[in-house]
């Protein structure tokens, strides 16, 4: 395919790419998804293009053997033309992605992966320009609803997997992590690649945020009269979320009594208004998360059981940035582009010392506390005197103990704690926690990726039930 007249009001995009199943495949998926494609085979055609008008985005495979460098990528970056790049590779090393970012990338792609991803990916690059999917109008994403899912580590590459998985599904979903890990950001993944209920409403409320009685009536809904100052009837959230998905946060801090009423939504898809006379009925998807330990809750009677059960149809373990610190020069450089518009952001400069301190900190407060620290660094920091300076902010913080935070884990070397544990006591602990790892890895006094790795080796599966 020639490359095309730059000259239209879509945002044009660009695809290198040595496969050419992958670039008529890109180009099939994006023109339907509302953009101006354009293949080319180098480089240079690439640059010819620039200098006849320039393109909004370039996708390009990162492949040393075929010309596609990192050299080349510094090039299309440094180009005049105001166009972003994406770099694609089946290389998901985490050296490899960080170079990229550095040399100016503005996202990077592991192969494979999904049209839904790409588009996601587009849309952040291009927060300024709309864009069509699949004959829709969409805006584009939020700049931080993919923060969360920057990154190359396992326990990223697993929760990715979780999540995809669960969105090809109808299933109850129940999201579990320590706070800041980015919970919020789990269900609105799953929503955007939901099978079913994507292009549906996705409403969120906070359960720990209302007192019983008002989170009741926020829940459900009031008819008009129903009690003082009810001067019309209002429909509550799982009735706005129909025939979408709700999300739940922090269920684990819901009374005991409303807990019955939403049981009762999700066996039997219907609920009563406070005040109202006759059933409403709702076909929504539940996403419910909280930082609680609701074993402990349900052995105290804190917390329903069955409602535990319908709600675990999918567990979803977000892990905390302790367990990825791979992906924490990633998250810096993305939360430095986002909060650019600081006055002193300009003479901001990331070292590596800066990146080695940052990645020898325990995060206890995870995503939510660096980019805190992120921002602080920024809004504080002056020309020369930036190196150290996010050394000296995150020195602030005592450590916690981590046997005191959800999930506990111990400091004991994953290596010995393979060499101690048999499977078969591995295994006898899932089974009694009803394979809830977070629970396992606690009573085991392994970390969580430890645990993790124990399954993979010795084949545990909970479907078999074999070692």
């Amino acid at each position: 395919m020639a490359i095309a007249d730059p000259a239209g009001g879509v945002p044009h995009v660009v695809v290198i790419d040595t496969d050419a199943g992958v670039r008529w495949s890109l180009e099939k998926g994006l023109a339907r998804s509302g953009y101006r494609v354009t293949l080319a085979s180098s480089v240079e055609q690439v640059t010819q293009l620039f200098a006849r008008g320039g393109a909004d985005a370039v996708i390009m495979e990162i492949l040393p053997e075929a010309g596609l460098t990192l050299d080349a990528l510094t090039h299309l970056v440094k180009t005049p033309g105001g166009h972003k790049v994406i770099c694609v590779s089946v290389d998901s090393s985490p050296q490899t992605v960080i170079e990229c970012i550095r040399r100016g990338a503005a996202d990077y792609l592991t192969k494979p992966f999904s049209l839904s991803e790409l588009r996601s990916v587009i849309g952040r690059a291009l927060p300024d320009r709309p864009r069509v999917a699949d004959g829709q109008r969409h805006t584009a994403p939020e700049q931080d609803a993919g923060s969360g899912f920057i990154g190359v580590s396992a326990a990223m590459m697993e929760l990715r997997q979780i999540i995809f998985r669960a969105a090809q599904t109808d299933l109850n979903c129940l999201v579990r992590g320590e706070s800041g890990v980015g919970k919020d950001l789990v269900a609105r993944e799953i929503h955007r690649l939901s099978a079913k209920r994507r292009d549906k409403p996705f409403v969120k409320i906070n359960c720990s945020a209302l007192p019983e009685h008002l989170l009741e009536s926020e829940l459900f809904g009031y008819e008009k009269g129903a009690f003082t100052g009810a001067y019309k009837s209002k429909p509550g959230r799982f009735e706005m979320a129909h025939p979408g998905i709700i999300f739940l946060d922090e269920i684990g801090d819901m009374a005991v009594g409303l807990q019955a009423k939403i049981l009762q939504v999700i066996e039997h898809k219907e609920f009563m208004k406070v005040g109202g006379r006759h059933p409403v009925h709702v076909d929504v998807q539940v996403i419910a998360a909280t930082n609680a330990d609701l074993e402990s809750k349900i052995a105290r009677g804190n917390f329903r059981d069955d409602l535990f059960f319908r709600l675990n149809e999918v567990f979803v373990w977000a892990p905390p940035l302790r367990e990825r610190r791979d992906d924490i020069p990633l998250l810096v450089h993305f939360f430095v582009k986002k909060h650019s518009a600081f006055p002193s952001a300009e003479s901001a400069g990331v070292t590596g010392e800066d990146l080695e301190s940052l990645a020898r900190y325990e995060w206890p407060g995870n995503i939510r506390e660096l980019e805190s620290t992120v921002k602080r660094w920024l809004a504080l920091g002056r020309r020369g005197q930036i190196s150290g300076q996010l050394t000296g902010s995150i020195q602030q913080f005592p450590r916690r103990d981590r046997a005191a935070a959800p999930p506990p884990v111990s400091d004991r070397d994953a290596a010995d704690a393979e060499d101690t544990i048999p499977a078969c006591q591995v295994l006898e602990v899932l089974e009694r926690n009803r394979w809830n790892r977070r629970k396992t890895a606690e009573e085991l006094g392994i970390s969580y990726s430890a645990l993790r790795r124990r399954i993979e080796k010795h084949s545990l599966d909970k479907r078999n039930g074999q070692a």
